[in-house]
């Protein structure tokens, strides 16, 4: 039964990570485009054929392992339940910013990659998504902030605006109430976990709304060539929701179709 444990155990990380994303660190393969491309709504997104879609997918499982040898040569390395490694708790600045520059180097690897198999309107489209999934921290990355050309006067809205962002966020998911009760004992009950999963949607749909009206604030402070600029960056909106629907892009798993296979 080990088997279930730790696949529900990984989808409700999945959702934490999902609601509590930060630059670089959206989704297992590093953030970025490793990670939207096997997702099938952005494959429907970039109108990938079902050619480009067996070669992601046969892809991507190599460069998993590539973004791991990636982050080994950063200093950064998973480790759970024990020391010297990243886990889910709050990270040091030394850390952020290793991760930071792991992360730049997998997403530059990943689209050199992609090229030979999306092509330049693909993968220009997927570089929009890319900042668009960002969300509000977007506007502290280096790239945006060059390209915006922010002074600090905007600077110092964006830090202020992304605070009470982050202070609001973590309301909502106060609400999951994850890591209450003893977690893992007893039989892992399916109708429960949908119930989890219904939960985490309603509250993603709320953070979701709150991050649209941070967005729209620091908008407001941005002169027209700026929101111009804006625009190009991130193209037509995405409904990233579509990104989960069904099993939060974990496939059947997360739609209650749980295999009982044990280890």
């Amino acid at each position: 039964m080990r088997s279930r444990y730790w696949v529900a155990g990984l989808l409700a990380a999945g959702m934490i990570a999902v609601v509590q994303a930060q630059p670089g660190m959206f989704g297992f393969g590093g953030g970025g485009p490793s990670f939207l491309v096997i997702n099938k709504a952005v494959q429907e997104e970039l109108k990938m054929t079902e050619e480009q879609i067996s070669k992601i997918n046969e892809w991507s499982k190599e460069f998993f392992r590539t973004a791991m040898e990636i982050r080994k040569e950063h200093g950064v390395e998973f480790k759970f339940g024990g020391k010297g490694g990243f886990g889910f708790g709050k990270l040091s600045d030394e850390d952020k910013a290793k991760l930071e520059k792991a992360n730049a180097a997998i997403a530059q690897e990943a689209y050199k990659q992609l090229g030979d198999i999306l092509n330049k309107d693909q993968i220009t489209r997927l570089k929009q998504l890319e900042r668009q999934m960002l969300g509000v921290t977007a506007f502290t990355t280096q790239e945006i902030v060059d390209a915006l050309k922010l002074t600090d006067s905007q600077k110092a809205t964006v830090k202020g605006v992304i605070s009470d962002f982050q202070a609001e966020r973590r309301e909502l998911m106060a609400d999951l109430g994850f890591g209450k009760g003893g977690g893992g004992k007893g039989k892992f009950d399916p109708e429960a976990f949908k119930e989890m999963a219904k939960r985490f949607q309603e509250v993603q749909t709320k953070v979701n709304k709150a991050e649209e009206e941070a967005i729209n604030k620091i908008l407001d402070v941005l002169d027209d060539n700026q929101k111009k600029t804006w625009k190009e960056l991130v193209g037509a909106p995405f409904d990233r929701s579509r990104m989960f629907q069904g099993g939060f892009g974990f496939g059947d798993f997360g739609k209650g179709k749980f295999k009982k296979k044990d280890d």
